[in-house]
């Protein structure tokens, strides 16, 4: 992506007063960063609201990495520890070392930095992906009923992506995935899957299944083949249809 294909793309006043009262050495990152997230989301305007959603995902990233880097906590004292835990590891160790470094040069600010970060690094699970503030906000304004089956759905689909973080954009495409599969009205503007459906153990009607290809996302085209096939048998048919995915999808998704 060239400078050219970002040219059309603006800041608004106040965010861009927000990255001139930043530090001097982090604002060409940013300055070069932004632009190319607006140009990826279909945004030609960044606000300050945007400028803050981008930065939660910056800090959730680098907090996953010193997560990666033995830290538990993040305190001064703690650098010590990562680095014991870490000795077998010297390239960790230099790295360890270079940001206590850095933080030790900038003795007035260190513990604010320190704050900043330890509110992120506890943000990151033991296990799964990491989610922005503004992602974990989408998802909960969904049904109850669907948030248990749309966060797995959600982390799959931010892996697929290859983003080391949930964000927004991952929580939107499952939930129009999910009303694709759910809604008739939906189904026939969404884009019509042709990869091969994995997972069927039952014959489906061509209508039943062409509502399913409809589904853009693998991971919730799997659970809604799980949710209609198992309606489906209780129901004593052997071939699914469209009634039956239909009733099968009327109630929404369960817990997993």
């Amino acid at each position: 992506m060239t400078e050219r294909d970002l040219s059309d793309i603006v800041w608004t006043d106040e965010a861009r007063r927000r990255v001139d009262n930043a530090p001097a050495f982090v604002r060409p990152g940013i300055l070069k960063l932004m632009p190319i997230r607006a140009r990826e989301r279909g945004r030609t305007v960044i606000t300050s609201e945007f400028l803050t959603e981008i930065r939660n995902e910056s800090m959730l990233r680098v907090a996953k990495c010193i997560r990666g880097f033995g830290f538990e906590e993040l305190s001064m004292a703690a650098f010590e520890v990562a680095k014991a835990k870490m000795r077998k590891l010297p390239h960790k160790v230099e790295v360890i070392e270079e940001i206590k470094a850095l933080l030790d040069a900038r003795v007035e600010k260190n513990e604010m930095i320190l704050a900043k970060f330890s509110r992120y690094l506890q943000m990151v699970p033991e296990r799964g992906l990491p989610w922005t503030e503004e992602a974990l906000a989408r998802v909960q304004r969904a049904p109850a009923f669907v948030q248990g089956i749309a966060r797995t759905a959600i982390e799959e689909e931010a892996r697929r992506r290859k983003e080391p973080v949930v964000t927004p954009e991952a929580v939107e495409a499952v939930m129009g995935s999910i009303a694709s599969g759910a809604a008739p009205s939906a189904s026939p503007r969404a884009e019509r899957s042709a990869e091969p459906l994995h997972g069927l153990t039952m014959l489906w009607e061509a209508a039943a299944e062409e509502r399913l290809r409809r589904i853009p996302i693998p991971a919730v085209r799997a659970m809604v083949i799980r949710k209609v096939e198992a309606h489906a048998r209780a129901q004593g048919l052997t071939v699914v249809d469209l009634a039956a995915y239909e009733a099968a999808l009327a109630g929404g998704f369960p817990r997993p």
